[in-house]
Formats: C-alpha cells, sequence, structure tokens
C-alpha cells in the first residue's frame, strides 16, 4: 500500500511531459509543482556529512533541517512563490527558479547561477 500511495503522490507533482527542462537556462513554471506538504532533502551540492531537508508546510511555513556532522538546527520559516520564483525566509530575495522536475527530484537555479538539486522525499 505505501507503495502505492507513494507513487501517486510523486505522479500528482507532474503536470505532464512539458514540465522537463533541458537545460539549466530554461525556467519552467511552478505551478506545475504542489509544494505544500512536500519534504525535499538537499542532494547537490553539499559538503561530506551535511543533510539539509526542507519541509513546506500549509500556510506559508517552511521548517528546516540542516546538519553538519553531529550538530543540527531546525529553523522555522516562510515560503511563498511570487514572480515564479521560490521566495523562503524573510528577507526579501530574488528567489529560485524551477530548472527541472520529475517523480524524484527538483532542480532550481539560485540566484546566484548555482544549481541545487533536492531529492523529493515524500509528502506529509
Amino acid at each position: 500500500m505505501r507503495c502505492i500511495s507513494h507513487s501517486l503522490v510523486l505522479a500528482g507533482l507532474i503536470a505532464g511531459p512539458s514540465v522537463y527542462a533541458a537545460d539549466s537556462k530554461k525556467e519552467l513554471s511552478w505551478s506545475s509543482v504542489h509544494l505544500e506538504g512536500i519534504h525535499l532533502q538537499l542532494v547537490s551540492p553539499k559538503d561530506k556529512g551535511d543533510t539539509v531537508d526542507l519541509f513546506f508546510g500549509k500556510d506559508g511555513y517552511l521548517a528546516i533541517t540542516s546538519c553538519k556532522d553531529d550538530t543540527c538546527v531546525a529553523p522555522l520559516t516562510i515560503w511563498k512563490i511570487e514572480n515564479n520564483r521560490l521566495k523562503t525566509g524573510y528577507a526579501p530575495t530574488e528567489g529560485d527558479v524551477l530548472v527541472e522536475v520529475s517523480a524524484k527530484k527538483l532542480t532550481l537555479r539560485r540566484p546566484s547561477g548555482q544549481l541545487a538539486v533536492y531529492e523529493i522525499k515524500g509528502r506529509s
């Protein structure tokens, strides 16, 4: 049963084959991804022994669990989609661009141009 529900949740994230981007210069619409309730884990870039998990909650709340070796912090902040950019935190930023999405991962381009790849760990 868990496999079936996990597959259904992941299938619900994708609006169709047009949501895939061929290169990092393209921008996809965030409307193709339902972030509320999703759990993402940073795959790249990250240092060995580090983990970063993002938990997108209702009403725009974002819990971030960040660990370096055995020390973890877990701030609660906010998230929103504005001008087709994912904006997190309390300070205004340019926001992250959605570059690629699949059933198992999201690739974002930071305002600096750096790509960040997140594994989709599931939904709450």
